[in-house]
């Protein structure tokens, strides 16, 4: 359930400023947060009953920001480009209410947060004191990556004036973690956990594609952070496929174990060294661990060479290292045939 957020509004009406919604609009809005009765509800689940609450009350700041937190928090990019197109309708149809103009330029905090800033200000041309214009301008102004101090205090202070003590969340929201491989990891090669197995090594390869998701289409964090968290499910993904060839081999399913190998050969192959040299480095040392437990030595001492001309270019301490490691256990392999 997402959190109900608390602030002021002259919205759209003569009721005077709002800093949480009425009785009976939380009342509402906690029956639509828990209408779907599933426990892990699909976006459509979410966004339907909202969608259906905002018809009754279309004049509530709350049920509309409730409504776009769920797009936001649970929605993909084709999600998001709708809201934004359903609240720039809105906004032409009411030129000259900063209500709508306000719930426009929200659609575009953490998508397009510069365009975002400058829809705030224009809503106070209509209003100076239009309070969730400040309360959101505080939260931008108070975001890493936007961050200006000396403009997130005088917003706070322009909100607080008429909210006082209503919290102004941080932003972007955490994200989630990443997908756990402990309790598979636990089950491995049991006779009894074998489709359990598979389940649970898929169930966190999709809460990291989740992950990913979360920080892509969002401008509240850089380039180079983007890059970061999909390099890091990059390289989870091979260790998720080890550990699923690991899993089929104990349980004697090598119809399974070998054409994902195979595939992850397939992919090593195609991974550009000079431009990827880490990820190259982990799937290598990935598979060469695979086909030395699987004594498969030829492939094995195929790879490990290719990781030695990696090496050759760019020098690693560590990975010498390993690389030490690995061509050990091969030799150890190779002297026990």
């Amino acid at each position: 359930m997402l959190a109900l957020t608390l602030w002021a509004s002259t919205a759209n009406s003569a009721q005077g400023p709002l800093c949480e919604p009425s009785a009976e609009v939380l009342q509402e809005l906690e029956k639509a947060s828990s209408a779907t009765g599933a426990d892990n509800p699909t976006v459509e689940q979410v966004i339907e009953p909202l969608r259906s609450l905002r018809d009754r009350f279309p004049n509530d700041l709350f049920v509309h920001l409730r409504y776009q937190d769920a797009i936001k928090d649970r929605g993909v990019e084709g999600h998001l480009k709708e809201l934004f197109e359903e609240y720039l309708v809105l906004k032409i149809k009411h030129p000259d209410d900063p209500f709508y103009l306000y719930l426009f330029g929200r659609t575009l905090e953490g998508r397009m947060t510069p365009q975002a800033i400058s829809t705030m200000e224009e809503v106070f041309k209509f209003n100076p004191n239009f309070a969730p214009a400040h309360r959101t301008l505080a939260e931008i102004y108070g975001s890493a990556r936007f961050r200006d101090r000396k403009k997130e205090k005088a917003e706070r202070s322009a909100f607080q004036k008429t909210c006082p003590g209503s919290v102004i969340p941080t932003q972007p929201p955490p994200l989630p973690p990443p997908g756990d491989f402990s309790k598979a990891e636990q089950l491995l090669g049991q006779d009894e956990s074998k489709e359990r197995v598979v389940e649970l090594v898929y169930q966190a390869l999709q809460r990291d594609a989740w992950r990913l998701q979360r920080i892509r289409p969002f401008d509240w964090y850089t380039v180079e952070e983007k890059k970061q968290v999909a390099r890091e499910g990059q390289l989870r993904q091979w260790s998720a496929w080890g550990l699923l060839v690991r899993h089929y081999r104990n349980t004697e399913q090598q119809d399974k174990a070998s054409p994902l190998l195979e595939e992850m050969q397939g992919r090593l192959d195609r991974i550009q060294t000079d431009r990827d040299p880490d990820l190259f480095w982990a799937a290598g040392v990935t598979l060469t661990t695979l086909y030395l437990e699987g004594n498969q030595l030829d492939s094995a001492r195929e790879t490990l060479k290719r990781m030695e001309t990696v090496l050759v270019k760019q020098p690693n301490r560590k990975r010498s290292a390993e690389l030490a490691r690995l061509k050990a256990k091969l030799k150890g392999r190779a002297a026990r045939r």
